[in-house]
Parts: structure tokens; C-alpha cells; sequence
């Protein structure tokens, strides 16, 4: 998913969108058609931007891998690179869309699909003009990039919530390492004694996959929003969740105080050793394995009363309204959701593949003992959704949610401001 550590965040993660920041025309030289999303050179050859979110160089470098792939196998094909921090994409990709300023490759989260369909191109004829089979991609993140019974992305990863989590310090504080199917009070003791010496058991933050997995497993059944798509944020059993959550940080005090707004709290916490265990999807393994200067293992979210649970979500890519060239950009998205190149994300741990056939790849480069953890963390998960206008729904969640973690508001209060304040 597009990658927010949950972070969920992260990607989200998960998983985990894209905002390529400030004016992006790509040229190629040479008289021909040009456009914001790519241009036509008198030789017939395109070049298109590809939007993409990134975290550094690690991530940066894996794209553009995926994006000479697109040339290799289409020569007359160009694909330009352009990336930004996940926290900056999905604030600026909307203007872009309205504008017919966006990318022609669009990268999109199943959590933010309905709202950006506007600006984007269904896929259906193109998958049915190009023959292309879709059997073999995972039917949940295919939902997640539909919107009104049309299909909008392809999807390169899916995953579900998870718990990583860090080995130096649960060795160092004797701490016995997280088995699949742990519970709610085996996480709440681990949390409690890895807390000391200015160090905290586990970093919370009112990110919406990664907390609203845990309150799913700690309450059995509180979600965020009804099978007709309202926002259900003020029930009791989610008004339980939420509190018992937010005083990881606010009572109990095994996880820091929030600062401020910021969707990489929990990523910086994590990496620089200040936090045990973070929630975080598979998406997140390639960055983890290059940063972290310790031991990292996987873990299920803890189960509640009604065993384990967890949301999934994924990402994919999608081609905008305003691209003048939907024959190459469905060929470059073809490609760049294929079996080879999802197969080569997985075995770098970028990407839990969205395509059945090659999931088995990712376990080839992931932490020691993952594919068990992963395992039953897919066997219990369902797709996490969304409000067609979730974006603010996820603004005020930081807003709100950081006064109830840092015990300036009660959580009722928080997601009554939360529910008021959401757009239907």
C-alpha cells in the first residue's frame, strides 16, 4: 500500500497517494504534442508522468526500477518519476486532478479511491479492449480500488495490519517475544514492562488504519463507518475503543505524547528506538530492513474478545481524466502490476503482492518467521472502508484524537467533534 508506517499509517501501512509537488511537465525534446501528463515526441515515442509517493532513497530507487521496466518492455514508452512524501500527496492531488494538471499514471490508496474518482479513468474498457485477466489479483483490493461498480486502479500490494516490533529492547527488558494470537493483555503487559529508562512499550497515534485495527480487535466490533457508508464514530462501543486506545498515551503512559499533527510520529518513534512496538503493514519491510538499527520482528494485532483481528488495505495505480494517452498508460499500468514486477517488489519486501500467484516472493526477503504471522493476520482481516470524503475524516481524527491521546478531551468528545465536523 502505499507506504505510512503505522504509522498505516503507512503504509497501510498498509498500507499504504501521490502528490507530485509543484508544476510537473515532463518534456522529452524534439517537435511534438505535449500535455501535463506526458507529450508525444514526431517519432511517435511517449513519455508519461507517473506520480508516486516515497519515503527516501530506498523507496525512490524501487520505483524507478518498476518505471524502466515500463521502457524494457515498451520501448516507445517513457515513463518520468515523481515523487513526495506520502503526508504531501493526497493534499495536492485533487487540485491537480480538478485542474487537468495531474500525472497521467496515477498512484492511488483503496482507502481514498471514491474520493478522486472524478478526476480519474475507469479501466474497464481498457481491460477488456487489451484482454487483460484479473483473476489472479487478491478480490478484496480490487474492491478497494472499484468506486460505483467501476474499476479504477490495479493494484500492486495488499496487506493487512500487523504489529512490528523491536527485538533488542523486549531481549534487553525480558520481555518474551510476541506469539501469533496473543492477546489484548499479553500486548497491555508487554507494553507496560518495556516502559522505562525514557523508553516506551508501543507508539500510538490517531492514524485511521492502524488505530482503528487495534479498536477492532480490543472491542470485537466497533468500525468506523456502516454498510451504507456513514460514518459510525459515536457508537458506545466505539467511543469504549477510541478511549481505551488514546490512554496508551493519555493513563497508562506506554506511549508518548504527541506533539503535534505529524502522519511519521510513529515511524520516527519506532526507528529511533524511543518505542517497543508500532501497528505497521507488510509495505513497510524494505524501509525497515535499510533503517533500523535493530532486530525487527512481525506480530498479530492482539486479540480481543473475539479473537484476532485486522483491516487490510492496498494500493495501486490508476490513469487520470486528463492524460492524453490512455492506450500507453494502460500498457505502462499493465506492466507495472504485472506478475514479474509485483513478484520483484515482494522479494525486496516492498510490496505484499496484490497478485496471488506471487505472494510467496515477498517471504523470500522479510523478517525471520514472517509468513506465520502474515498468515493469520489474512485470515482474519477484511478490506478497511471509507466515506467517499475521507481525507477530512483523516484530519480530523489528527486533530481531535491528539487532544484525547495527550488527555485534554475525553474520546466521546473527540469523535462527536469528529462525526459533526465530517463532510456526508
Amino acid at each position: 500500500m502505499g507506504r505510512q508506517m503505522y504509522s498505516g499509517r503507512r503504509s497501510l501501512a498498509v498500507a499504504t497517494a501521490v502528490v507530485i509537488a509543484g508544476g510537473l511537465t515532463a518534456g522529452c525534446g524534439g517537435d511534438g504534442q505535449e500535455s501535463a501528463g506526458g507529450n508525444k515526441a514526431s517519432n511517435g515515442a511517449v513519455t508519461l508522468t507517473w506520480g508516486m509517493w516515497a519515503s527516501g532513497t530506498e523507496d525512490r530507487n524501487a520505483w524507478q526500477k518498476v518505471a524502466d521496466q515500463v521502457t524494457q518492455k515498451y520501448p516507445n514508452i517513457k515513463i518520468t518519476l515523481e515523487t513526495s512524501p506520502f503526508k504531501d500527496y493526497f493534499t495536492k492531488l485533487g487540485t491537480r486532478l480538478a485542474g487537468g494538471s495531474a500525472p497521467c499514471v496515477v498512484s492511488m490508496q483503496s482507502l481514498r479511491t471514491g474520493g478522486y474518482v472524478s478526476g480519474m479513468r475507469p479501466l474497464d474498457d481498457l481491460i477488456k479492449k487489451n484482454g487483460l485477466d484479473t483473476a489472479d489479483f487478491d478480490t478484496s483490493i480490487m474492491a478497494g480500488l472499484a468506486s460505483g461498480g467501476k474499476q479504477y486502479a490495479l493494484p500492486y500490494d495488499v496487506g493487512s495490519l500487523i504489529i512490528t516490533y523491536n527485538k533488542d529492547m523486549f531481549k534487553a527488558a525480558g520481555v518474551p517475544e510476541p506469539k501469533v494470537g496473543w492477546s489484548v493483555a499479553d500486548f497491555e503487559a508487554a507494553a507496560k514492562k518495556l516502559t522505562t529508562g525514557g523508553k516506551y512499550g508501543f507508539v500510538g497515534y490517531p492514524s485511521a488504519l492502524g488505530m482503528f485495527s487495534m479498536i477492532l480487535a480490543k472491542t470485537g466490533n466497533a468500525e468506523p463507518m456502516d454498510e451504507s457508508g456513514k460514518l459510525t464514530l459515536t457508537t458506545e462501543q466505539m467511543k469504549t475503543g477510541f478511549q481505551w486506545y488514546a490512554d496508551l498515551t493519555a493513563k497508562q503512559g506506554v506511549s508518548p505524547k504527541i506533539p503535534g499533527v505529524d502522519n511519521n510520529f510513529t515511524e520516527t518513534q519506532f526507528l529511533n528506538g524511543n518505542a517497543a512496538m508500532s501497528v505497521n503493514g507488510p509495505w513497510s519491510v524494505l524501509e525497515l530492513k535499510a533503517k533500523a538499527k535493530f532486530g525487527v520482528g512481525l506480530a498479530t494485532i492482539p486479540a480481543g474478545p473475539d479473537g484476532t483481528k485486522s483491516y487490510t488495505a492496498g494500493s495501486g495505480f490508476g490513469i487520470s481524466q486528463s492524460c492524453p494517452y490512455p492506450d500507453e498508460a494502460f500498457k505502462a499500468v499493465s506492466t507495472m502490476t504485472s506478475a514479474e514486477v509485483l513478484g520483484q517488489l515482494g522479494s525486496v519486501g516492498r510490496a505484499y503482492p496484490a497478485r496471488k500467484s506471487v505472494q510467496n516472493k515477498w517471504y523470500e526477503n522479510a523478517f525471520e518467521g514472517s509468513k506465520p504471522v502474515l498468515d493469520a493476520a489474512n485470515a482474519s482481516a477484511k478490506p478497511f472502508r471509507t466515506t467517499k470524503n475521507w481525507d477530512p475524516v483523516e484530519k480530523l481524527l489528527a486533530q481531535y484524537g491528539i487532544q484525547a491521546f495527550n488527555g485534554q478531551t475525553t474520546a466521546a468528545d473527540a469523535l462527536d467533534q469528529v462525526q459533526q465536523q465530517s463532510p456526508a
